[in-house]
């Protein structure tokens, strides 16, 4: 079953960024959602789409974590710049299509190691511009598996031995939970299934909640939100682990976010930074699970605007 959620949505506006008060929200599932290279010396530090910088060797430089951050995060329709240091954020732009006809919900998006950023719809795969958020398709989903609604790049050597993969937790049709690890070509959209989150039946079963990241400077380690299921679910808050990003398995879990619906994960200089369907944007303690919520995104009339996603280059500073 694939039901569907209504929700009407008013379109924000910059001048409504300051933190206020948000709603609980909906989870994020396979159901579909509300409708409603080398630093170039001539670019600013600030350009979206310039990697922070590095040295020769591909190692951030220790300005990486006081100057500048680069965290992506979107709603259905939106691409934003969060920059963790000063905590601000940047509207991108509205996702435009082409071809056109391709326009849906963007419901996560993933950033490579140079900068590269890609998107899905849960039946279509994208290329997205970082500069002017225009989403160039690639490829329609032709397999009984939707397209991951948990999207992240995870370090070569790791799901692919010789270079970086796309990966994320998807919903076959017909499933109701996101536990399915599949790697997707960029190239081509194909999607290969690598394993799942519960590495066997025995034990406590969980689900994606919302998102995942890899850092290589973070000894290749791969986070996700997750959550329990079943009755074993309790209050449902968004669980912190550690997953094995050979085959998705969860390896260990951190800690309670004591938050709920972390649709969108980013990392920048050892901090998490979690996108809520209830607009919030969360700070997470990478060793402990805790949070403190930093912001809401609200339109102009206060009410929370719902995040569907982020992402952040693997090379994200780990200090």
């Amino acid at each position: 079953m694939r039901p569907r959620l209504a929700l009407f949505l008013v379109v924000c506006s910059l001048s409504a960024l300051a933190p206020l008060a948000a709603c609980s929200g909906a989870e994020k599932t396979s159901n579909p959602l509300p409708t409603t290279d080398d630093i170039d010396a001539s670019k600013s530090k600030t350009d979206s789409s310039t990697p922070f910088p590095e040295d020769d060797a591909g190692n951030p430089l220790p300005e990486a974590s006081t100057g500048p951050g680069r965290v992506y995060s979107h709603t259905k329709d939106t691409l934003y710049l969060y920059e963790p240091v000063a905590g601000t954020l940047k509207e991108i732009g509205k996702f435009t299509f082409d071809p056109v006809d391709t326009a849906a919900d963007i419901i996560d998006i993933a950033v490579d190691r140079t900068g590269n950023m890609y998107g899905t719809t849960f039946d279509d795969f994208f290329k997205i511009d970082t500069t002017t958020a225009k989403a160039t398709w690639i490829a329609i989903s032709d397999d009984n598996v939707d397209y991951p609604n948990a999207l992240s790049f995870v370090p070569a050597g790791t799901a692919d031995p010789g270079k970086e993969a796309l990966v994320g937790y998807a919903t076959k049709i017909g499933d109701s939970v996101a536990v399915t690890y599949v790697q997707i070509d960029t190239t081509t959209g194909k999607k290969t299934t690598l394993g799942s989150m519960n590495a066997s039946a025995v034990g406590p079963q969980y689900r994606s909640s919302g998102d995942l990241v890899s850092i290589i400077q973070d000894g290749n380690r791969t986070y996700a939100t997750v959550k329990l299921q079943g009755a074993e679910a309790g209050a449902g808050t968004d669980l912190l682990a550690e997953i094995d990003p050979v085959d998705g398995h969860v390896k260990r879990i951190i800690g309670d976010t004591k938050q709920n619906d972390i649709f969108g994960f980013g990392y920048w200089a050892g901090k998490g930074y979690g996108f809520s369907f209830t607009g919030k944007i969360i700070e997470i303690d990478m060793s402990k699970g805790s949070s403190t919520v930093l912001e809401t995104l609200t339109n102009d009339g206060g009410t929370p605007l719902p995040w569907y996603g982020a992402g952040v280059t693997t090379q994200a500073p780990s200090f």
